[in-house]
This record gives structure tokens, C-alpha cells and sequence, in this order.
């Protein structure tokens, strides 16, 4: 079975921020919904969601999207905490460049 590398980005970012307990996003359903109010996780989750939508393969859309889902719902919880919003910036920015390489096969320039 093939690990996708955003569940390594999914860790590292847990690392950074600490706010790995899962959180309840009340009001998206997806991360294009609403927005995180840090640039580097809206821009990241926007290209995400705009690669997942036009570029990655039906069969694993599902997936891809859940695990875009659970960066929104743990950013969003993060950006809640004073302490952990000031980390978001670079965690966000982290993220992204872990997860350049596994959207470029997709034909995505995140």
C-alpha cells in the first residue's frame, strides 16, 4: 500500500502547532468553506482544493479531501488559541512545500 507524503505534512504540522485533538468544524463542509484568517493556510488549503477539484483523479479525491478537511478543522481550532495562531504562518508555509511534491503529480503548481 503506497503512504501518501501530506500524512508526513499532516504530523510535522501537529508537531508545530500542537493542536493535534480533533476539532468540529460547525459550519464547512469542505476547506474551500470559510477561511482559516492566516494567508499561508488559506492560500495553501484554496490550492489544495482548487488541484483536488480539477486535477486529481476521481478515485482519490475522496481521501485527499478528507485529509484537506482535517488541516482545516485542526488550523482552524489552532487559530482559536492566541498561543498556537502565532505558529500557524510557518506551519502553513511547512506544509505547503511538503506538499508541493505530492500535488505536482497531479499537475498542480501549489
Amino acid at each position: 500500500m503506497k503512504i501518501q507524503t501530506l500524512h508526513p505534512s499532516v504530523a510535522l504540522l501537529c508537531l508545530v502547532v500542537a493542536a493535534c485533538s480533533p476539532a468540529e468544524s460547525k459550519d464547512a463542509s469542505s476547506p474551500a468553506d470559510s477561511v482559516i484568517g492566516i494567508i499561508q493556510c488559506d492560500d495553501y488549503l484554496a490550492r489544495v482544493n482548487t488541484c483536488i477539484r480539477e486535477n486529481v483523479p476521481a478515485g482519490k479525491r475522496a481521501a485527499l479531501t478528507a485529509e484537506a478537511h482535517q488541516m482545516f478543522t485542526t488550523w482552524k481550532e489552532a487559530a482559536a488559541d492566541p498561543q498556537h495562531r502565532a505558529t500557524l504562518p510557518q506551519a502553513c508555509a511547512i506544509t505547503h512545500e511538503v506538499a508541493r511534491e505530492e500535488f505536482t503529480r497531479y499537475g498542480c503548481a501549489l
